[in-house]
């Protein structure tokens, strides 16, 4: 939440604001997805995430179209599994045939580096959230730690 300091007051009485209300972008490295640029003081670029599972293959490329028509640059689809990662391959494919290319960002939260991989194949970018990511532990250590 951006915080305004309080107005002044002259000697007459008269309020004048003396106020900064421009607000201020970090600064960030550029990124591209596709053929768009975000950060690295490039226009802001409006992204949303589709609401269809993404395993309804019809359903998702009519979301993901729905939303590029109306404005968004980006499109966030979830990837919860190793299924909906194989599922995007095929999202990616009939949305370039029967529309456009649009691109696409895969939100991996669980399940360890294995989905991430797979999805990576598929999309312009995967974002990890690194809250709810799940790193897998290689076998000989998992197996070391159990016997402590």
């Amino acid at each position: 939440m951006q915080t305004l300091p309080t107005p002044t007051t002259s000697k007459a009485g008269d309020r004048q604001l003396s106020t900064d209300t421009t607000i201020h972008r970090r600064q960030t490295r550029p990124v591209k997805v596709s053929n768009v640029t975000i950060g690295g003081g490039y226009p802001v670029v409006v992204q949303s995430m589709i609401n269809e599972d993404t395993l309804d293959i019809d359903g998702s490329v009519a979301g993901i179209r729905r939303l590029h028509e109306i404005g968004c640059e980006i499109v966030r689809v979830t990837v919860p599994s190793m299924a909906h990662a194989k599922a995007l391959a095929e999202i990616k494919q009939k949305l370039s045939a029967t529309y456009q290319s649009v691109p696409l960002v895969a939100d991996v939260h669980h399940n360890g580096m294995k989905i991430a991989l797979e999805v990576a194949k598929h999309v312009d970018k995967v974002r990890i959230n690194p809250g709810l990511y799940v790193f897998e532990k290689p076998k000989k250590l998992a197996r070391k730690s159990a016997r402590l």
